[in-house]
């Protein structure tokens, strides 16, 4: 009898958007299908678009708000 974890158990894969990113990356580099690279392409250039524009307007925000 043990009390340990089932070695034939599979654990869960970790997520998050960390893995989401990577994954992304993957396929705009691996994928076979041209359409699906060019859609991980775009989602990656909005992603960056999106980080750029928090980046610059958030400490804009913060810069009018304590004025």
């Amino acid at each position: 009898m043990s009390n340990g974890p089932d070695p034939a158990e599979q654990h869960p894969r970790p997520g998050g958007l960390v893995r989401g990113f990577l994954r992304l990356i993957v396929e705009v580099d691996e994928s076979r299908r041209w359409t699906h690279r060019v859609r991980a392409a775009l989602l990656l250039l909005l992603l960056l678009v999106g980080v750029g524009v928090l980046g610059y307007w958030i400490p804009e925000l913060v810069e009018r708000y304590l004025r």
